[in-house]
């Protein structure tokens, strides 16, 4: 030994390992993944068509996605190759219950148009529909796609689009805590591992951050 160290050495699990989780997941999952992504596009129609859906409904199921997501991928399946993962994991917890609350209670309304909302509509059309093209283009099996609301960097890209779709308020403003941390993990994962979808994490969390500070439109009523 030459006594020398690269950062991959502080991953406490090999690349393949990391991507072969998705497939686990997917298999495990099937076929879950044409409903999610048949519902996706029908969310996707109705913002481009300038209508708002219910958040009394949506926020709960994205908080819904945010649960599964934490307990079955994170904390289970990334937790088998990855002790921190169990921890990271109650990011996922805190964000599912407060989108749920917080969208049953009313205090989140879809107001943002203009550059915000264009933003946001396009954050959630790469969540859902750009996000499971990485693993071909990387030379990886369909069967490695990452979905949202089963694999956690589309759900969180896909929080921060619905974010910037949202009138802006103190409790937007919390709600990207989780997703943006997440994202920023994510990609220095990504990057330590020598993996280019790193920089792929870090433009998704760069646009979404930025889709927050857009100018909001007002909240109606």
């Amino acid at each position: 030994m030459n006594g020398s160290w690269t950062p991959e050495d502080l991953l406490p699990f090999e690349p393949r390992v990391y991507w072969r989780l998705f497939a686990l997941e997917n298999e495990a999952l099937w076929p879950a993944q044409p409903a999610l992504l048949a519902a996706g596009a029908l969310l996707l129609l109705c913002f481009l068509r300038g209508r708002r859906p219910s958040g009394h409904w949506l926020w709960p199921a994205l908080g819904a996605a945010w649960l599964w997501t934490g307990s079955h991928f994170v904390a289970l399946r990334y937790g088998s190759v990855n002790w921190a993962a169990p921890t990271l994991a109650w990011g996922f917890y805190a964000e599912g219950a407060l989108l749920a609350v917080l969208g049953l209670s009313g205090r989140l309304a879809f107001a943002r148009q203009g550059l915000a909302g264009g933003a946001g509509i396009g954050l959630v059309a790469a969540a859902l529909f750009v996000w499971p093209l990485l693993a071909p283009l990387d030379g990886r099996p369909w069967a490695e796609a990452e979905i949202a609301a089963i694999a956690p960097d589309p759900t969180a890209i896909a929080a921060l689009g619905l974010l910037a779709l949202a009138a802006r308020s103190r409790w937007t403003a919390l709600l990207c805590v989780a997703p943006a941390a997440w994202l920023a993990v994510s990609a220095l994962t990504l990057f330590t591992m020598g993996a280019w979808q790193g920089w792929a994490v870090l433009a998704a969390l760069l646009a979404g951050l930025a889709a927050q500070t857009l100018t909001p439109a007002r909240r109606p009523g």
